[in-house]
C-alpha cells in the first residue's frame, strides 16, 4: 500500500498504477484473512468472491462495498485497456484499501 500511496503523492500521480497497487493489497489482504482460517485459496484476483468467503467467517465482511476495483486486477496491466480513473476513485480505492488492512488486522490480531 504504500506504492499506492506515494503514487498518490507525488505529481504527476500515477492514478491507474495506485489503482493496481490498491486492488493487490486488497486482494492480499483477503487472502490472508481466508489463510488464517484455514482455506486453501483458488487462483482469483475477484474481489467481491473473495469478500463473500471472508464473510463466511466474519459478517464484517459482507459490509464493505468493492466499488470497481476488480477492473485493475487484470485489465488495468494492459495498454489497450482505457482504465484512466479520476483522482476522488485511486483515493476511494486507497481507502477500501486501509479499509481492510484494518479490519483483517483486527480480526487476526496482528
Amino acid at each position: 500500500m504504500i506504492t499506492a500511496q506515494r503514487l498518490l503523492e507525488i505529481e504527476p500521480m500515477i492514478l491507474d498504477n495506485a489503482c493496481f497497487h490498491c486492488q493487490q493489497a486488497v486482494e492480499k489482504y483477503l487472502k490472508a484473512f481466508l489463510i488464517y482460517h484455514g482455506i486453501d485459496i483458488e487462483k482469483t484476483h475477484n474481489i467481491v468472491f473473495l469478500l463473500n468467503q471472508c464473510a463466511n467467517f466474519d459478517p464484517a465482511f459482507s459490509t464493505i462495498d468493492p466499488l470497481n476495483i476488480n477492473a485493475y486486477a487484470v485489465q488495468g496491466r494492459y495498454p489497450d485497456t482505457n482504465l484512466m480513473p479520476e483522482k476522488e476513485e485511486a483515493e476511494s480505492y486507497y481507502q477500501l484499501a486501509q479499509q481492510i488492512k484494518s479490519l483483517v488486522n483486527d480480526k487476526i490480531n496482528l
